[in-house]
This record gives C-alpha cells, sequence and structure tokens, in this order.
C-alpha cells in the first residue's frame, strides 16, 4: 500500500516545479511527500528527480516512470472496481468516454436511469475526438467509448455500430429550410459551425462535400454543442448533428433539422467501443448493455 500511495504522490510531483507545491496540492507536509519520493527511488533503485536552483526535473528513470505511471495507476483503479463487485456493486466508478455530438442526447439518459438502480457508483465522463477515446481505452482511464468512426485499434473491441444519419441544423426561417436550400450552390453560401478536422465526423463531411462537388468552409470551428447552439441562434449559422442532439429544441421548434440532398448523403458510423484485453467490471457492464439497448432504439 506505502507503494501505491508513493506512487499516487510522484504523479503529482511529475506536474509541479517543486516538491513545496507538490506537497500544498496534496495537502501534506514537504517533509512527508520527500520521504515518500525517497522510498520509492530506493524501491527503484535509482533516481527518479534532480533538485536544483530552479526546482525539480526528471531524471531519465522519473522520465520512465512517468510515461508508464497514468495507465499504472489507472489499471489499479480497475483492480479496485473490480473488487467493488465482490462487494456487491455497493460502489465504484465507470469511466465513459463519449463524442460530444451524442454525450447529452444519448449517454445523458442511459446513465441517468443507470444512477438510479445503481445510486453508489460514480461515473467519470469526458468528451473528445475518436482518437481520445481509444487512447483513454488503452491507459485504462475509462472502461466504455462512444464514437463517431472509432479508428482500428487492437485496444478495443467494437461492440455495437450503428448507421446515424447528419442533418443540417438551422434556425427556423433560414434560407436552408426553404425550397432549393440545400443545393450545392446555396449550400457554399452559407455560415457553418463545424467541429476542426481533428474529429472523424469534419472528415466524413468534408469528403461527402467534394464528392457532390460542393465546397463547405466552416465560418467558425467549434465542437462544444453549447458553442454550436449559441452560434446558430445568434449568428445564424447551421451545424452539422444527428437530430437527437438537438431533439428538445426541435420539438420546440426553435431549431429545424433539415436531410441533406440525395446527392450528398451524410451518415456517420456511431460505434460503442470496450477494452479488448481487459475484463469489464460488473458496473461496466451492465452500463455497456444499457447504451447497446439505447442504440438500437435511436437505429430504430
Amino acid at each position: 500500500m506505502a507503494k501505491i500511495v508513493a506512487l499516487h504522490y510522484f504523479a503529482v510531483v511529475t506536474r509541479c516545479t517543486s516538491l513545496r507545491d507538490a506537497a500544498a496540492q496534496l495537502d501534506i507536509h514537504p517533509n512527508v511527500l520527500a520521504r515518500h519520493i525517497s522510498q520509492l527511488e530506493y524501491y527503484m533503485d535509482a533516481p527518479l528527480l534532480e533538485r536544483g536552483p530552479l526546482g525539480i526535473r526528471l531524471t531519465a528513470a522519473g522520465e520512465l516512470l512517468a510515461a508508464k505511471l497514468d495507465r499504472t495507476i489507472n489499471e489499479l483503479d480497475h483492480v479496485v472496481r473490480l473488487i467493488d463487485d465482490l462487494k456487491g456493486l455497493r460502489g465504484g466508478l465507470v469511466g465513459v468516454h463519449a463524442a460530444e455530438g451524442v454525450a447529452s442526447a444519448i449517454l445523458v439518459p442511459v446513465l441517468s436511469a443507470f444512477a438510479a438502480r445503481h445510486p453508489n457508483v460514480r461515473a467519470r465522463l469526458r468528451t473528445g475526438t475518436a482518437k481520445d477515446a481509444v487512447r483513454a481505452i488503452e491507459d485504462a482511464s475509462c472502461d466504455l467509448a462512444l464514437t463517431f468512426f472509432a479508428p482500428a485499434s487492437d485496444a478495443i473491441t467494437v461492440v455495437r455500430r450503428v448507421r446515424l444519419p447528419q442533418f443540417i441544423i438551422a434556425p427556423p426561417g433560414h434560407p436552408v429550410t426553404r425550397a432549393g436550400g440545400t443545393a450545392c450552390a446555396a449550400l457554399e453560401g452559407y455560415r457553418w459551425v463545424l467541429p476542426g478536422p481533428e474529429f472523424g465526423v469534419r472528415t466524413f463531411i468534408d469528403r461527402a462535400a467534394a464528392e457532390a462537388g460542393c465546397r463547405i468552409v466552416p465560418t467558425f470551428e467549434a465542437a462544444s454543442l453549447d458553442l454550436q447552439r449559441t452560434l446558430i441562434v445568434q449568428a445564424g449559422a447551421l451545424a452539422v448533428l444527428p437530430r437527437a442532439a438537438f431533439a428538445d429544441e426541435i420539438a420546440a421548434g426553435t431549431m429545424m433539422a433539415v436531410p441533406f440532398p440525395d446527392t450528398m448523403p451524410v451518415e456517420t458510423s456511431l460505434d460503442l467501443c470496450v477494452p479488448a484485453d481487459r475484463q469489464p467490471s460488473f458496473a461496466a457492464e451492465r452500463l455497456r448493455c444499457d447504451l447497446e439497448a439505447a442504440l438500437l432504439k435511436v437505429r430504430a
């Protein structure tokens, strides 16, 4: 146990410029922290830190340990979650990484129902690109990932894949909602808010537009749904998202979902991914089943 505590402490030290700063973050005395680091250095049989007038820096051995540390700690946390299973799921943590476009619409309702059934299980949510999702599974910082176009990786298994049409999300009265408003020449003249090129959805949109002989250049680049919502309302921009992402606004009539023209179909792959080589906790397995059921309803 002492070595595990020392590893957690060292992880904090790697992000600080002095032991005093790290001790302040950990809310312990600097001498206590120094003692734990010394014990870790003794165990590793190598110096991990160099101390100088400008603060501390990692030695070569310290750099090597730091590079492996996050995954090591995450793996230990995963073991703790498996032990929680043996206690009858009276606690624990499930990590989920999701695409911004489906986090609120699909993931949150499932998590709300899951939390009602398992009130002592905590959920750690992250959003980002498909590459971020794979990386999170690889370093064991998440148990499940719900993302568009999961890249091929030996670290993940795609347990459910559904086709999800994307729509042009527009404010009421926008020209795109009128007859002829989705013609290629018209689409090229609108303001668009799209995620950056690091997102798989953006790559797919660009490719679909190019194949249709259409050039869509975003006026704004933003992955945040809140930012996209604001830009749609205040700047008259158009977004490209699943209808479910703005289901409430569409039902209320404050936004509209316009299909792309037949010459430019935009239908994405939404993938539910799990680690390929790591035993899931009971909580993660139950949440996976709930997400699979929700995805089948979305597809229907």
